[in-house]
This record gives structure tokens, C-alpha cells and sequence, in this order.
């Protein structure tokens, strides 16, 4: 996961326009979203057709490729992907930096050569063996470069996901959960394939339970209108419950019967129709984005 994770394609599209550095006026015509002569939606988000969508994941990932070029990129050009990982103007740098925006551009264009190489790694959150030299292999897994979006990005989850099935079979039956986690976490950081995979697929499989979930080195928070329906003290109940029963039936009769407890009325906690929804919305969500085990 990255930056790019939105819960819209609306945002989504906006953040891949800024990482490409498209200008904003006239950009839906120009790509494609909007016919020539049409006009401007106004109201509701517009439905972007998977075309152009499509054709920008294409560009992205091929910025993204560019980035492990261990030979073909320059100094200047390292330092520009960087920044764009980051959704860093060259104002923003220049800021961290405590050098003219001048001075950022100059560099982005090899016209002149930093003079503090470590802390402009250190503010592009990049290894300084890859700002030096570029190529895949200076970059670790959890790096935020080189990451792919689209088809590109689920075809890489999908491989991952059978090379972590390939590590657990090397793991024996008898192994508590606690080494199974510690084991992948372990492995996907020091094996190079799945170091590489891992880092431009955005996350890794982890070890939760008895299944694996995917987890993004850069998780999406939960969107602010899935949440927060009912009361503090209800969306505890709910949580827990859902954790604890089996079913989503089992979890809405127990909510039921704590929630009459305490002298609420039905419509204080949600319907099991609802409460249905709410778990297919939550699945949506963790198969687009993952989890973020912190939360768990």
C-alpha cells in the first residue's frame, strides 16, 4: 500500500495525477475521463471509466520501474522520484532542507549536487546507497519506492501470497503462532525475492490466527463514514462482538441482549440486516487495503 490508496476513485485518480506532476487544469479532458465537449459533473463524484485509469497505472508503475534502474538513472532523477513518493513540491524540500527552492531544482536536474547527501536521504526517507547508486536492491522491503498500483499491484499481492505459503510449509506443525509471524516477518525482509515482491506490492502476508491477511507497510486509515454510527459505548460492543462470535448472527443477538441490558432502544444499535452490511463493507475493505495489525 502507499499513497495512492484512496477510498474513491476520485481521490485515487487525483493522487496519481500529482505523483506524475500533471497539471490539474484540464487534466480529466486531456486523459480521457471527460468527452471533449462535455461539461463538468457537478453534485456527485464522478464514475471514472477504468480506461483512463488504467492508462495512468501504466505510467505510474512505469516511474516506479524506473526507480531500480540500477545504472540508467541519474542522481537528479533519484532525487525527484523521492520527492514524489513523498507528494514533496520543491518548496516543501527546500523548506526541510533550509535551501532555496532554486537550489532544489538545480538538483533536480543534476545542475547542482547536494552538499548534505545524508540528510537529504534522511528527508526523502530513502536508503543513501540508493540516492548514491539507484538499483532495486538497495531498497528494503517495507520502502515506500517502487511501489505499484493497478493490476500490477494485485498480480504482485498474489504472487507473494504463494511464496508465503512456500515459507510456511517449511515451518513444523507443531509451531505456536508467535514463531509463525516472527518467521515471515523475519523472512520477507531478509529473502531478496521476497524482499522485492513485498516492497512493490506495498506490504506483506502475515501470520493472524489460523489465516493470512495482507498487511500494508502503509496502512489506510478507516474511512471516517464507515464508522462512528452509534454510541462510543455500542461501537465497543459491536467490536467485540463481531471479534468473539462465529457468525454475524451470533454477534448481533449478543449485541442485542447487552444492548436491552442497558435500557437501549432498538434504534440505538443497529439491525442484524445492518450489522450484515457493515461486515460485507469491512471485508470490501480489508481485501482493497488490508489490515493494519497495530489496530488488532
Amino acid at each position: 500500500m502507499s499513497q495512492f490508496d484512496k477510498y474513491t476513485t476520485t481521490e485515487y485518480v487525483d493522487g496519481l495525477r500529482i505523483f506524475l506532476g500533471l497539471r490539474k487544469d484540464g487534466f480529466l479532458k486531456s486523459h480521457g475521463f471527460l468527452e471533449e465537449n462535455a461539461a463538468p459533473k457537478k453534485g456527485r463524484l464522478p464514475r471514472h471509466k477504468n480506461e483512463p485509469v488504467d492508462a495512468l497505472n501504466r505510467l505510474v508503475n512505469a516511474k516506479a520501474a524506473r526507480s531500480e534502474a540500477p545504472n540508467g538513472s541519474s542522481l537528479g532523477e533519484r532525487i525527484r522520484i523521492g520527492k514524489d513518493y513523498l507528494s514533496l513540491t520543491d518548496v516543501g524540500l527546500s523548506r526541510k532542507m533550509g535551501v532555496s527552492r532554486e537550489l532544489v531544482r538545480r538538483w533536480g536536474e543534476n545542475l547542482n549536487r547536494p552538499g548534505d547527501l545524508q540528510g537529504l536521504a534522511a528527508e526523502l526517507e530513502v536508503p543513501m546507497e540508493w540516492l548514491l547508486h539507484g538499483g532495486e536492491l538497495a531498497l528494503p522491503a517495507n520502502s515506500h519506492v517502487g511501489v505499484r498500483v493497478g493490476a500490477e499491484a494485485k498480480a504482485l499481492r498474489e504472487q507473494l501470497f504463494a511464496l508465503t505459503l512456500t515459507k510456511l510449509e517449511e515451518i513444523s506443525d507443531h509451531a505456536d503462532i508467535e514463531f509463525i509471524q516472527a518467521h515471515l516477518e523475519w523472512t520477507v525482509i531478509n529473502n531478496p525475492e521476497m524482499a522485492t515482491v513485498a516492497r512493490r506490492a506495498g506490504g506483506r502476508w502475515q501470520a493472524y490466527g489460523t489465516t493470512l491477511v495482507f498487511v500494508p507497510w502503509v496502512p489506510i486509515e478507516p474511512h471516517g463514514l464507515t464508522r462512528r454510527y452509534w454510541s462510543n459505548e455500542v461501537e465497543g460492543i459491536i467490536e467485540s462482538e463481531m471479534v468473539e462470535k462465529a457468525s454475524i448472527y451470533g454477534a448481533w443477538h449478543a449485541l442485542r441482549q447487552r444492548c436491552e441490558a442497558m435500557g437501549l432502544s432498538p434504534d440505538e444499535y443497529p439491525t442484524k440486516i445492518s450489522l450484515y452490511k457493515r461486515a460485507e463493507k469491512e471485508k470490501q475493505r480489508i481485501e482493497s487495503f488490508g489490515v493494519d495489525l497495530r489496530m488488532i
